[in-house]
């Protein structure tokens, strides 16, 4: 009896302080004394007492290990919440940059097409003034109009008038005839020539386009491996992460001590984690994403 009002003295002291001071002073000094306590007794030849002293030596290791089971399983919780949101927060900034990118290629195409069509445009309107300029009035009076014309003359110059204009209103009736069909094929001629420059016109422009098709492939293509690439480092630093977890908990396992089981290893990994942040941050130097010169799709 006398042993376990001494040991109970030792629980009472400890358990009898402040509030303040029991935060301050840790499990682990506690067991010390008890140690130091059940050291005393072992030297004084007071062995009920070591062994009540003992046993409540290993019930407070076992509550310490329990303890920092607990707290290591929590912070690795916290460790693995950590990593997913750092993960999420460069995910989406990877894609805020990329749709930025990809919007302003495309606003710059479709400038690329529309400059070139306005191009052609005026290029049409051009070729067409010049050639119509360029083509003579070569029309040429048939052999049946010559003839009306020598006869409704000479019906004037025998004083036939009125025959004379009858012959003549035929004459020009026929002239205008023959000139409207030789404008048709005058103007025939000139359309012809005008397809063939709308043809390349569009040869041209469909040229662009493809050009445009391809860069915004590439870029899909150079979004999807960042994207992979990212995913990768996420998927590295992960399982990083988790062995070491793993050696946390055998260590614990095993009774091991000196570590703060509420020390996150979050930093480092973090750390590595915006380190190889070079698919966002890289993607300002990528080809692939850069918009389109007018010099590239001449």
């Amino acid at each position: 009896m006398e042993q376990q009002r001494e040991l109970q003295q030792v629980d009472d002291t400890h358990g009898q302080q402040p509030q303040q001071e029991q935060q301050e002073e840790s499990l682990e000094d506690y067991i010390q004394i008890l140690s130091q306590h059940q050291k005393n007794c072992e030297n004084e030849g007071k062995y009920v007492e070591a062994e009540m002293a003992n046993n409540r030596i290993k019930e407070l290791k076992t509550q310490l290990k329990d303890r920092e089971q607990n707290e290591l399983a929590i912070r690795h919780q916290n460790d693995l919440y950590e990593l997913e949101g750092t993960h999420v927060s460069e995910f989406n900034k990877f894609n805020e940059d990329w749709d930025i990118r990809m919007n302003e290629f495309q606003v710059h195409s479709a400038q690329l097409i529309q400059a070139l069509m306005e191009k052609h445009e005026s290029q049409l309107k051009d070729y067409r003034e010049e050639l119509y300029s360029k083509m003579e009035d070569k029309y040429k009076k048939s052999p049946d109009l010559l003839s009306m014309e020598n006869m409704h003359q000479n019906l004037a110059r025998q004083k036939e008038y009125k025959d004379a204009h009858k012959v003549q209103m035929k004459a020009q009736e026929l002239e205008k005839t023959e000139r409207e069909r030789y404008n048709q094929t005058r103007y025939k001629s000139a359309e012809a020539l005008q397809s063939k420059m709308i043809k390349k016109q569009e040869m041209e422009l469909e040229s662009l386009r493809k050009r445009i098709i391809a860069g915004e492939n590439e870029q899909k293509k150079q979004r999807a491996l960042e994207l992979e690439r990212m995913f990768q480092r996420y998927q590295n630093v992960k399982k990083e992460l988790e062995a070491n977890h793993k050696k946390e908990r055998n260590f614990l396992k095993k009774g091991g001590v000196g570590f703060n089981p509420n020390m996150s290893r979050m930093s480092s990994a973090s750390q590595h984690s915006i380190s190889q942040h070079s698919s966002v941050n890289g993607m300002k130097d990528s080809p692939a994403i850069k918009k389109p010169s007018n010099k590239a799709y001449r």
